[in-house]
């Protein structure tokens, strides 16, 4: 797999993974979710983008590389990086919290798009490391 493919593969992930939050989110309507009512564990999508990206970095790091770990890679930074800024602001209700979420839109996508900005700019400097 080129790293062109990769970067696309990568950056695409990102963005399917703010498209994907911000419609569960939405739909919900801050409903609690089933794992937190049983377990009681505070997790968010914030959680779920650590373990995502943990499980397939390792994978990429030990296995073939290929467009579906690529894909996994991209869509737990993703996560991550969609509630990164909503959770720099404290709430105290879940409602707060839904709030704070949506309100942060515009600065998540920037987030996103600075690091798929960075990511074309190192594919750009290896080639021309290459040359």
């Amino acid at each position: 797999m080129s790293d062109k493919k990769k970067l696309i593969t990568f950056s695409i992930s990102m963005l399917f993974a703010i498209i994907f939050w911000r419609l569960i989110v939405f739909f919900r309507k801050g409903k609690i979710s089933i794992l937190k009512e049983i377990t009681g564990l505070n997790f968010h999508h914030y959680t779920y983008g650590i373990i995502i990206l943990t499980i397939f970095l390792l994978l990429y790091l030990f296995y073939k590389q290929n467009n579906l770990i690529v894909g996994f890679l991209g869509f737990g930074l993703g996560t991550i990086l969609d509630s990164f800024i909503s959770r720099l602001f404290k709430s105290g209700t879940r409602a707060q919290e839904i709030a704070n979420y949506n309100a942060h839109l515009g600065n998540s996508l920037l987030l996103i798009f600075i690091v798929i900005f960075l990511g074309w700019i190192f594919y750009l400097m290896s080639k021309y490391k290459k040359s």
